[in-house]
């Protein structure tokens, strides 16, 4: 009788081992396909930026377009552009803007190039669309959004014919490669020294230059 009742005991304590263990290792994947998801959903920037040097250019032979208030200078800021996705993602150089802060103005870029052998090659620009314009969406508390008007000018640095100065929006571009070096124009006033480099309304460095 003892002999009995000491295997049906015997039998319970398996039996309830078995089920305890089975809910333990049920919660371990739980926790475990809990783990994978929230590491799915961690999202990186698709680009890091780094902001070079920055120049007042002087020699306008090289810049195919000229600003219609001649009182402007260009502000040629490089960006070292290196992508972190494995998805080819287009960056668009519209989201670039300049913020000086000693004017209050947030300033729209007028142009943008990478080098070839040494030669600078410009992005080709389109007349802006108002009906989708990336730089007036976005303001910024206490500044002003600034853009300036540009125009083409033939081999010999005058305005082409019948050319009505505009506001010019910049092209998109994928990088496919992991990094690029692009430069990127401002329209600057006389006396420029300093201001932030700005990417999808997000700092991303600054810009210093000396006057001489």
């Amino acid at each position: 009788m003892n002999n009995r009742r000491f295997i049906i005991l015997f039998l319970i304590f398996i039996s309830t081992a078995v089920i305890t263990v089975s809910y333990a290792q049920n919660d371990t994947i739980a926790f475990s396909d809990s783990i994978i998801e929230k590491e799915n959903t961690i999202q990186k920037e698709p680009f890091t930026f780094t902001i070079g040097k920055s120049v007042i250019n002087k020699t306008l032979w090289l810049q195919p377009y000229r600003f219609e208030d001649k009182s402007l200078k260009t502000l040629t800021v490089k960006v070292i552009i290196k992508r972190n996705s494995e998805i080819n993602e287009p960056i668009d150089f519209n989201f670039f803007t300049l913020i000086n802060e000693s004017k209050k103005l947030r300033i729209r870029p007028s142009g943008v190039y990478y080098l070839k052998r040494d030669k600078k090659k410009y992005l080709k620009s389109k007349t802006v669309n108002e009906n989708y314009n990336n730089f007036k969406e976005t303001t910024v508390e206490g500044f002003q959004n600034f853009e300036a008007k540009t125009y083409k000018i033939n081999f010999l640095g005058l305005k082409k014919k019948k050319v009505k100065p505009s506001i010019k929006s910049l092209k998109k571009v994928t990088i496919k490669a992991k990094g690029a070096n692009y430069f990127i124009d401002f329209p600057v006033q006389e006396g420029f020294t300093y201001g932030k480099i700005y990417y999808n309304n997000k700092p991303i460095g600054f810009s210093a230059v000396k006057n001489e």
